[in-house]
């Protein structure tokens, strides 16, 4: 890099640059990015049932726990295993009876109502659950 002439460079020393205000910007961002960014807490501790997998036990604990919102002519059914269920009360008996720490996915199949997928969910809740997760199946 060529600043000036050479006369004048040699008359007054080498050129240098102040990088002072340069340090100070880079420790500024520095600083930024450290106190944004957060740490996801929630990674570091692993659901008892996977850690109970993980050590030895099967994995049949930890296959999901669904209900199976269909409809046919007389209304909205709602399957868990091989048992069909149409009223809201006897969903809510049937999930309370299940173990609520790994949770229930609503598998909803073409046909049901927006409304019977709703009572579904809150079947669910109602009955104690925490982790109510909702996929929709393919036509």
């Amino acid at each position: 890099m060529k600043i000036g002439n050479r006369s004048r460079r040699s008359a007054h020393g080498p050129v240098s640059l102040d990088m002072t205000s340069m340090i100070d910007a880079t420790f500024l961002l520095l600083a930024y990015f450290l106190f944004t960014t957060s740490v996801g807490g929630h990674e570091g501790h692993l659901h008892a049932e996977v850690a109970k997998a993980k050590s030895g036990e099967s994995a049949g604990s930890l296959s999901p726990q669904n209900i199976d919102v269909e409809a046919d002519a007389s209304g909205p059914v709602f399957r868990i295993g091989s048992r069909a269920l149409r009223t809201r009360e006897a969903l809510v008996a049937v999930l309370e009876q299940l173990p609520h720490d790994i949770g229930v996915v609503v598998r909803v199949h073409p046909g049901p109502t927006v409304a019977s997928v709703a009572l579904a969910m809150q079947a669910a809740h109602d009955a104690g659950f925490e982790k109510v997760s909702y996929v929709s199946r393919g036509k």
